[in-house]
């Protein structure tokens, strides 16, 4: 079941284009995380964008960034996906959720992030299945790969000829 969660999310989160992220993150802040829930939400975006796990772990709590694969956040370069930016739904003093608008392969969907204010610090504590999320049931499948047959010859004895 774990497996299939990483898949999943492996296909949803893959692709993208390259993004600047050290411009777009804010500021620079060697403890990882931000000030407000945009920003931390916005940061791990653009790092799944870019396919940098690491950039991705930075700003998210330590039990998640324990249990991240990385094959969740870098997609595969043969999908195609389309990851729009997070827009925070709720917030607290303490938690805030931001929904993130992606397409698979032309089939658009809502991922959740769950975040937490920690020492003032906004960190990624859940992302649909790792840490807790459930996954979207409205994931597109995957198209059936095509079947091959391989039609079967004959070869006709051969007797070479004798001198």
């Amino acid at each position: 079941m774990i497996a299939a969660i990483i898949v999943a999310v492996l296909v949803v989160v893959g692709g993208g284009v390259a993004a600047a992220i050290f411009l777009l993150g804010g500021e620079d802040d060697s403890s990882g995380g931000n000030s407000d829930p945009q920003e931390a939400a916005q940061t791990f975006v653009d790092a799944a964008r870019a396919g940098d796990c690491e950039a991705a772990k930075a700003v998210t709590t330590e039990e998640l960034s324990g249990s991240l694969d990385c094959s969740t956040v870098v997609p595969p370069e043969n999908v195609n996906v389309e990851i729009g930016d997070p827009e925070i739904t709720d917030q607290s003093d303490t938690q805030a959720t931001a929904s993130v608008p992606v397409t698979v392969a032309g089939t658009s969907i809502d991922l959740t992030l769950g975040l937490v204010n920690q020492n003032g610090k906004w960190l990624i504590n859940e992302f649909n299945g790792v840490g807790g999320g459930d996954l979207p049931s409205d994931l597109p499948s995957m198209p059936s790969a095509p079947s091959i047959s391989i039609p079967s010859i004959t070869i006709p004895s051969f007797t070479p000829p004798t001198n």
